[in-house]
């Protein structure tokens, strides 16, 4: 095997089963290394970390996907990959220094994340009919909206995550870091209903989302729940479980909740990364305003007297 494709099999096992990444992650830097070795071997560059991950021939692969029409968030991704396998191999002694880390990454506009209305949130979350289907996937929405946890950390919950004394959730974040969540009175019970529709109820070591069968729900299905869901009450294009994220997010910082405190509730680990959040509706803008202005009610002028 080439020491170069030999040395990133061994950096992708090492993100699995030591870093924890999860397999999502790992499939997109096995994509994004692939076609890094591919562009060497096409261009009859020696297979070896130590003239791969030399800087000319970096700037030559970026340069090609730019060529190529490949957008910027893409560049930027594989970049990322890139000198996160080199920090592995500096690390591992396979290279003298790490040429990538002098590489930028091109520059990317912020989204903003789609988010609910509060109003459309509580169109949402109206109570359910009474059976298996409905009462689980209400308890889905519920969760997600309630904790702001993330997809994968949703699916994974066992029964024994949630501590109904404490009001609180256990998940297990990126890189499998811990943290606890509060969790909202409503989507306890939401789970209280739910659960009555399931087997081995007194279970604790048993998934908390599951079919009928019993078996737990993979991410794709619970995407699929959320998405049918959001529907019914928002036509923006983004109805994944990330848009309750992000609801959660906003309507906590709307409502004047410290940032920092946002940060740790969401697993952040850059406050950086929560920031993106900071962005606040017209209305409440303009609400603040009136409510801190001391001649605010004073200043609805019309345009021509200015």
């Amino acid at each position: 095997m080439d020491s170069l494709l030999e040395n990133i099999d061994k950096f992708l096992e090492y993100v699995r089963k030591e870093k924890f990444f999860s397999d999502h992650s790992v499939n997109a830097y096995k994509r994004d290394l692939y076609q890094f070795y591919k562009f060497c071997k096409d261009k009859n560059i020696q297979l070896t970390p130590l003239q791969a991950l030399k800087k000319i021939t970096l700037r030559t692969f970026i340069m090609s996907l730019s060529n190529d029409g490949k957008k910027p968030r893409s560049i930027a991704r594989k970049i990322a990959a890139l000198k996160s396998f080199a920090k592995y191999c500096l690390k591992q002694g396979i290279i003298p220094a790490n040429s990538v880390k002098v590489i930028a990454s091109p520059k990317l506009d912020k989204p903003l994340p789609a988010f609910l209305t509060q109003r459309q949130t509580d169109e949402l979350l109206q109570k359910p009919e009474n059976t298996f289907d409905a009462t689980r996937n209400y308890c889905i929405v519920e969760f997600f909206y309630g904790c702001g946890i993330r997809l994968s950390e949703l699916s994974s919950l066992n029964l024994n995550d949630i501590s109904l004394r404490q009001m609180t959730v256990k998940v297990f974040g990126k890189g499998r870091k811990e943290r606890i969540v509060p969790i909202t009175a409503e989507a306890l019970q939401a789970m209280s209903v739910y659960r009555k529709h399931c087997k081995n109820t007194e279970e604790q070591e048993i998934p908390l989302f599951v079919n009928k069968k019993g078996q737990r729900l993979s991410q794709r299905q619970i995407e699929r729940i959320v998405s049918k869901n959001l529907s019914s009450v928002s036509q923006q294009k983004k109805r994944s479980p990330h848009v309750l994220r992000h609801s959660f997010a906003t309507h906590l910082l709307d409502a004047g909740a410290d940032i920092r405190a946002v940060k740790e509730l969401l697993g952040h680990a850059s406050l950086s990364t929560t920031q993106i959040y900071t962005h606040i509706s017209k209305e409440h803008i303009i609400g603040i305003y009136k409510q801190a202005h001391p001649r605010a009610e004073q200043n609805s002028v019309t345009d021509n007297k200015i």
